[in-house]
């Protein structure tokens, strides 16, 4: 028992350990951000504020533009979180529930699409940008964005589709329903978790990607908070505590969010794996 007890106990303190320094950056920068200018930074690094100084975040949203970066971070995110969804849930069924030639050709290049790096089709996808016409625009980011969280999507909804009794389309068909319909009507209502997990995950992913939207996009109105805060960052010479407070605010509904949704997110990742 005591041994069992002591065990116990050392996950505990490995587990609280582990969070203490995954959750430490994080804490770095919000207290950073207080402080009262770059020579406390840099003078006292890992040191708290000698005083709250609340007005590094005033400058960060009245100076930094922040109102719109975040408007055009809400429009991408929440475009491509929806059509991300809506392609993904489509791409899992047909992989799942149909037959179609080379399909495992599909299947696979899903999988490529996972383990591909963003570095390795930067200079393509800009050429591609600027054929279509739609560089410096927020479609340079939303459409590759959709791009990039299709893989986690589709195969992940196949999983799930999979899983799902056969019986429940048997029953579908005998009552009449078309492929259409049982899709929309019994498929994707039975999906919830694992398709808030996909908007959760989209979500996270789009927020805070940085390097597309520094490349795709030029015109600094049109930026995202990421690609903004180092517009800020040049603009003010380098004001590290107004920097630090904006980027906290980035920071900000990525934290609530999984905070929030890290159930759902455990939860729909494991719905296809168990009958």
């Amino acid at each position: 028992m005591n041994s069992a007890r002591f065990a116990s106990w050392r996950r505990t303190c490995l587990w609280l350990a582990l969070a203490l320094v995954a959750a430490y950056p994080v804490l770095w920068m919000v207290l950073s951000s207080l402080k009262g200018g770059n020579q406390e930074i840099f003078e006292h690094p890992f040191a708290l504020p000698h005083a709250i100084n609340w007005r590094n975040y005033q400058r960060a949203l009245r100076d930094g533009n922040m109102g719109a970066f975040f408007l055009n971070s809400l429009w991408v995110t929440g475009l491509t979180a929806w059509a991300t969804v809506w392609l993904g849930a489509w791409g899992g069924f047909a992989l799942s529930k149909t037959q179609f030639p080379l399909q495992r050709v599909w299947l696979g290049l899903f999988f490529l699409g996972m383990i591909l790096p963003v570095q390795s089709f930067l200079i393509p996808l800009m050429s591609l940008l600027n054929t279509l016409g739609i560089h410096d625009s927020l479609w340079a980011l939303i459409l590759p964005y959709t791009a990039q969280n299709l893989p986690v999507a589709v195969l992940l909804l196949a999983a799930f589709f999979r899983a799902l009794p056969a019986e429940l389309e048997e029953a579908a068909r005998l009552d009449g329903v078309g492929t259409a319909r049982f899709y929309l009507s019994i498929l994707l209502p039975v999906a919830r978790p694992a398709v808030g997990t996909i908007i959760v995950i989209s979500c996270l992913n789009t927020w805070n990607e940085f390097l597309m939207a520094l490349l795709f996009i030029v015109d600094p109105e049109k930026k995202t908070l990421p690609a903004g805060m180092i517009a800020f960052e040049q603009a003010h010479n380098t004001d590290y505590p107004a920097l630090l407070a904006g980027l906290s605010l980035i920071a900000l509904p990525t934290l609530v969010a999984y905070a929030v949704f890290h159930k759902q997110i455990i939860r729909g990742v494991t719905a296809g794996t168990v009958k």
